[in-house]
């Protein structure tokens, strides 16, 4: 017969190699912000995986705690050591902003969809024109745009009437891809109410347009915007199919063949993404004025995109949202927050909201910032 008490010992003892194993691979989460995906990119899979890695620490403290056991120290003290990483998933702050500036900015950042809409069946038509009035109620200063589409007619013309209606007659737009056609627009594009004295964008040989630039003058300060989308995982109608096929009965064959195309789509896009955000860091160190980022940047707040360009920065969603994890994607892949408001010490973020509309996979993001001077 077993005894109760050496059954018990092994109980605790498989826990606590259990949570030996967990707070390592938290610790692997947390270095995946710093080391480059370029030098080692399997670390930046645990740090896609970083909100279930906590919660799977945070599970081993109650357990620890219910037992009343020495051992809570080990995941508790590792995530303590984490406090920044989850800041960025639950904003937790101690008062409001403080602000004493006299100049206001009022700022959208919306991945359009290409406007086409979140659906299959949606019009092209009708969707640009919900997406123009939504943007039109806004009554923003500054509007960030990523997959903007049109076709048809002349790609300056489609530009100018899409600014008046939105109320903002100056813009700066890079296509993804240069076309030969006059009449296609695939672009990233700002929108502003302000004067725009200077742009450029930023594009990998070979690859796509994956940032701008505009330098725009408020009332007496010049600011430099960058509007980004970094490298997409690119999934398709495939990916979706399996990922969402994979709590089925499937044979090994598909799931062996499923599974390393998913990983190979993420390691690109991984190693892409570092490679943009080296260029985006070195071009910003450069910059003679107060820098605000805002844009697509298809990861999370774990990874090494989000924490080379907030580096030195303020995150809006951390300063002054109020929506626990804030996941600004509406697609049909788990839920994160992808989309940021990134920002330099020149500003302070009054406000943050992410306004849930069906009108794009991503939802908008708003926010008013002064100008501390």
């Amino acid at each position: 017969m077993i005894n109760p008490k050496h059954k018990g010992n092994w109980l605790k003892i498989s826990l606590l190699i259990i949570n030996c194993i967990s707070v390592i691979v938290l610790l692997f989460s947390y270095a995946a912000a710093y080391i480059s995906p370029i030098k080692f990119w399997i670390l930046a899979f645990f740090g896609i995986a970083y909100p279930v890695i906590l919660i799977i620490n945070l599970v081993f403290v109650l357990l620890w705690l219910i037992l009343w056991n020495k051992y809570i120290w080990l995941s508790l003290l590792v995530i303590v050591l984490g406090f920044g990483h989850i800041r960025t998933i639950f904003p937790l702050r101690f008062g409001s902003p403080k602000t004493h500036a006299e100049h206001s900015l009022r700022v959208v950042t919306y991945n359009v969809h290409s406007l086409y809409g979140n659906h299959a069946d949606d019009m092209l038509p009708e969707a640009r024109s919900q997406v123009t009035d939504f943007l039109a109620l806004e009554n923003a200063d500054l509007i960030c745009t990523q997959e903007f589409y049109a076709l048809g007619e002349g790609y300056m013309n489609t530009l100018h009437k899409f600014s008046r209606s939105i109320r903002l007659e100056n813009f700066f737009f890079k296509n993804y891809r240069d076309f030969w056609q006059k009449t296609k627009i695939n672009a990233i594009a700002t929108f502003s109410r302000y004067p725009i004295v200077n742009e450029g964008f930023f594009r990998l040989e070979d690859k796509s347009t994956f940032g701008i630039f505009t330098d725009i003058s408020v009332n007496g300060d010049t600011i430099r915007v960058y509007n980004l989308h970094l490298e997409s995982i690119r999934l398709g109608e495939d990916d979706y199919k399996f990922y969402s096929n994979l709590t089925d009965p499937a044979d090994e064959k598909s799931l062996s063949q499923g599974s390393r195309k998913m990983i190979w789509k993420l390691k690109k896009a991984f190693i892409l993404r570092a490679m943009q955000v080296d260029i985006l860091r070195s071009h910003m160190k450069q910059s003679h004025y107060p820098v605000l980022i805002c844009g697509d940047f298809n990861d999370t707040p774990s990874s090494y995109a989000y924490h080379t360009l907030s580096e030195g920065r303020n995150d809006a969603f951390v300063k002054a949202g109020d929506d626990w994890i804030g996941s600004t994607y509406a697609g049909r892949f788990p839920a994160f927050r992808i989309d940021y408001m990134l920002y330099d010490d020149f500003f302070t973020a009054k406000s943050y909201q992410k306004k849930e509309v069906d009108l794009s996979d991503h939802y908008p993001v708003i926010s008013e910032f002064t100008f501390n001077h």
